[in-house]
């Protein structure tokens, strides 16, 4: 039997959890875990700065170095829900018979868009704050344009698949910083350690993190990268979203629900789960991930396109630059972010109870 065994209830009572939410709880808690991850991006860029004046590449490895401190905040203090991590935590809930489908369905949509919304608040502060300058300025403009495709020779199939497997390989490594954490109980020294390694390795290989790219591509438009709101969610944003959920919930979740023999409450105990009948169960398990991929995609991510393209008519790019002193262009630097997040709540509101009523 697996030393990982004992964790999986964990892992469920935990999931179980999250689908009790109340709505605000929900999106307040998915801000509190943006705002988190954000504070780890704005460390690594300016680490990043102070290093790179130096050497470029010791600048980009500190930069990989203090980026955990983001989720290490989340994990430690509590309070907050990454939708990163809910990838695999939520869906184990379903897969052990401990809350339906849908429950985890208004989860992942309360969560996401309490994310967007701490992250881009979070964007804000920072370039209000000129906390950036010199070489980290340029890093939060160069990290925009990259993640935005801007100036790829790659066409837009072959960028949003390489984008989708940056994603599946960062939230594997994320959601195996997560259940070592529940694995580690209430040692935080432990949980810490079992936290930065594989963090520190999805920013170092260069993976791609849905929620940290919704604080790096709008704090660098806020310093007037050439990036768009519109690329930022069909180009990033988008196929990140889909692979970070492949990630968490495959190569983590059913992954870990086969090879443990998870046991649902109404088992037989005398049943083996590690078998061939056991997989095709656990392969099942992709429809309702299917269902919960289309559902966010098209409301968060596919809508938010269309309604920023429509915005950014007329906008250059590049002049959403932002300060106390000047506003270049209000629609770049306030009004989209704002409809944005007024759209994100405004759904949540809407869907969630929607959900509720889904039977399955």
């Amino acid at each position: 039997m697996s030393c990982l065994d004992p964790t999986l209830e964990t892992v469920s009572n935990a999931g179980v959890g999250k689908t009790k939410q109340t709505t605000t709880l929900n999106l307040v808690a998915g801000s509190n875990a943006g705002i988190w991850i954000a504070v780890g991006g704005m460390l690594a860029t300016v680490t990043y700065g102070r290093f790179a004046a130096w050497n470029a590449s010791v600048g980009n490895f500190m930069f990989a170095v203090v980026f955990p401190i983001g989720l290490i905040g989340i994990v430690v203090m509590g309070g907050a829900d990454l939708f990163t991590g809910d990838c695999s935590v939520t869906p184990f809930a379903g897969m052990t018979k401990k809350s339906t489908w849908a429950e985890f369905f208004k989860n992942w949509v309360g969560a996401l868009a309490g994310n967007f919304i701490g992250s881009i608040i979070f964007a804000w502060i920072v370039a209000l704050a000129i906390i950036y300058s010199g070489d980290m300025t340029t890093k939060a403009m160069a990290l925009a344009t990259i993640k935005t495709g801007v100036g790829t020779s790659m066409n837009y199939a072959q960028f949003f698949m390489t984008y989708l497997f940056k994603g599946i390989i960062c939230n594997f490594l994320v959601n195996w910083a997560v259940w070592q954490a529940f694995k580690c109980g209430d040692q935080h020294i432990a949980r810490i350690v079992a936290i930065w390694f594989p963090i520190f390795a999805f920013v170092a290989v260069g993976s791609e993190h849905l929620i940290a790219n919704m604080f790096f591509i709008p704090v660098g438009i806020f310093m007037g990268a050439a990036a768009t709101w519109s690329a930022a969610f069909i180009s990033n944003f988008l196929p990140v979203l889909i692979g970070n959920i492949i990630g968490g919930y495959v190569f983590i979740g059913i992954n870990y629900w086969f090879t443990c023999g998870a046991k649902c409450k109404d088992d037989d105990p005398k049943e083996e789960k590690r078998t061939p009948k056991g997989l095709m169960k656990g392969i099942s398990f992709l429809i309702p991930m299917a269902i919960g991929t289309a559902i966010l995609a098209v409301i968060y991510m596919i809508i938010p396109y269309l309604i920023c393209l429509a915005m950014e008519v007329g906008s250059p790019v590049g002049s959403g630059a932002i300060t106390f002193s000047g506003v270049v262009n209000p629609m770049i630097s306030i009004i989209i972010p704002a409809v944005m997040i007024v759209y994100y709540i405004v759904m949540t509101v809407i869907i969630r109870p929607l959900l509720g009523k889904i039977k399955i």
